[in-house]
């Protein structure tokens, strides 16, 4: 088989995988804010700064169809995996043998990629797209595409500004700075850039006149956006470690409780050294310009995109460094491909078998991290459906209005809406007035977990009967 019929089988297995594994788990928090947004079954709930349009318009096409989850789950799966043999297809053009196939499956083997490519989630799509991108402004720099390849990857890049505009800065930071960097690349600046940045600024467009409509110009945006997400500290990469094998939102992150797996530091030596070889033996080639830069630009890029998570972000989850791994791969393949396959052509037997062996291992081990979370989450969000069970029973039901700090999932189970009592400039502002008014003309019903206290103005409202709520759950409702 060729290298590229074993990518679409890596692709094919990729997309049953996902459909197989986790296409039976209810949506997640952010999923739930993300799929409400264009959802005509459901009210849409509060999309606040740091957010962008794109995933939601991503569902939209098949949420006019239906509101099944499983269906959402399949949809998305099957677009992971086109993306998977398209943005990984791009290096067979720079490198025609088995090291892209198997840097794909090396992406697509880890748990993290398998629970995210059917989710409503951008990280997979980001971390394909950096594939693809990197690809794209490779072949051209190399003269190896055709006129539509570069804008190709512009589109692509359009695609992923639309989902996640953060995560596109480091990205085309560093195919920019590669691109001034490189003696031979420096004097084609401006073609082998515009169509990456024509594709960044057309993606934007939607975000930044939101900013303008909602709060008032893009820095407050911008301000606000980092305002949430903050969480006031800084150069934490250990907390990236912590949490490679779950959970999927290590904030805070407590170092006392939250112990550094060791699977997941043999993965990340594992792969340091892969890639540090691959690296070392593409300096070697001093006369092969063009095959240095296949390997060297994907690790440099990786290496980037990673360093705003590890060292700016205050927090961890295991899906933030899902672009970077997406190129890594590609760096650390080339090493197995060199350690297995001699330079005439012949395998090495024994080398190839163990690597298949370890191969075999670490598949194994990222199988029982993914079977573990997906029983925790979907026991987890299997609560907000108890939650939402016990409001329908009590005669909460839509047109409704869902208070707390736990509101939002719940609310999209049941189809209501639900907001927060704070007053931020164009974050959906909602204050205690709006709240007493809306008790006019619908259910509205407080919803709180362990530990949280009933705030005043909810002083007066009825219980609901615990019986049937998650432990530690409770339910108040406003009179109407």
């Amino acid at each position: 088989m060729t290298p590229r019929a074993w990518l679409a089988v890596v692709a094919v297995a990729f997309g049953a995988v996902q459909a197989l594994l986790v296409s039976d788990v209810a949506l997640g928090w952010d999923e739930s804010i993300y799929a409400s947004q264009n959802d005509p079954r459901r009210p849409a709930l509060a999309f606040t700064a740091p957010r962008a349009r794109g995933m939601p318009w991503l569902a939209a096409p098949l949420q006019a169809v239906t509101g099944s989850t499983p269906a959402l789950r399949v949809y998305l799966a099957v677009l992971a995996a086109l993306g998977l043999f398209a943005a990984y297809a791009v290096w067979l053009r720079l490198r025609n043998d088995g090291s892209v196939p198997l840097a794909a499956l090396g992406l697509s083997s880890l748990w993290i990629t398998v629970f995210y490519g059917p989710s409503l989630m951008p990280n997979v799509a980001i971390a394909l797209v950096s594939v693809f991108a990197t690809g794209t402004l490779l072949c051209d720099a190399q003269r190896a595409a055709p006129r539509w390849l570069p804008w190709a990857g512009g589109a692509a890049v359009a695609a992923a500004t639309l989902i996640r505009p953060g995560d596109v800065v480091p990205l085309l930071g560093a195919l920019g700075a590669a691109v001034l960097i490189h003696p031979r690349w420096r004097s084609r600046t401006v073609s082998l850039l515009m169509p990456l940045a024509v594709g960044a600024v057309v993606g934007a467009v939607p975000w930044l006149v939101e900013a303008q409509l909602r709060y008032d110009s893009v820095p407050a945006r911008i301000r606000r956006a980092l305002s949430t997400q903050s969480t006031g500290e800084r150069f934490v990469p250990d907390y990236q470690l912590r949490a490679l094998d779950g959970p999927l939102l290590c904030r805070p992150c407590n170092r006392a409780t939250q112990p550094i797996p060791p699977v997941g530091v043999l993965l990340w030596l594992a792969g340091a050294v892969l890639v540090g070889l691959a690296v070392w033996l593409a300096l070697r080639q001093v006369r092969r310009h063009r095959s240095r830069m296949v390997t060297l630009l994907p690790a440099w890029v990786g290496g980037v995109t990673a360093l705003p998570y590890l060292f700016l972000v205050g927090y961890a989850a295991p899906r933030f460094l899902l672009p970077s791994y997406a190129l890594l791969v590609l760096p650390a393949a080339q090493a197995l491909h060199h350690l297995c396959v001699r330079r005439e052509g012949s395998v090495r037997r024994s080398v190839a078998a163990l690597v298949a062996v370890l191969l075999a291992g670490h598949v194994a081990v990222q199988y029982r991290v993914l079977d573990g979370m997906v029983d925790s989450q979907q026991a987890s969000r299997d609560r907000w459906a108890q939650v939402a069970e016990v409001l329908g029973e009590q005669g909460i039901t839509p047109p409704c209005l869902l208070v707390g700090t736990d509101a939002a999932p719940v609310a999209y189970v049941a189809r209501c809406d639900a907001v927060h009592l704070r007053r931020v400039a164009g974050d959906e502002p909602f204050a205690l007035a709006d709240l007493q008014e809306a008790t006019t003309r619908q259910s509205v019903a407080l919803v709180l977990r362990s530990g949280q206290q009933r705030p005043a103005y909810a002083r007066s409202w009825r219980a609901l009967p615990g019986a049937g709520l998650p432990s530690g759950w409770r339910l108040y409702v406003a009179p109407r």
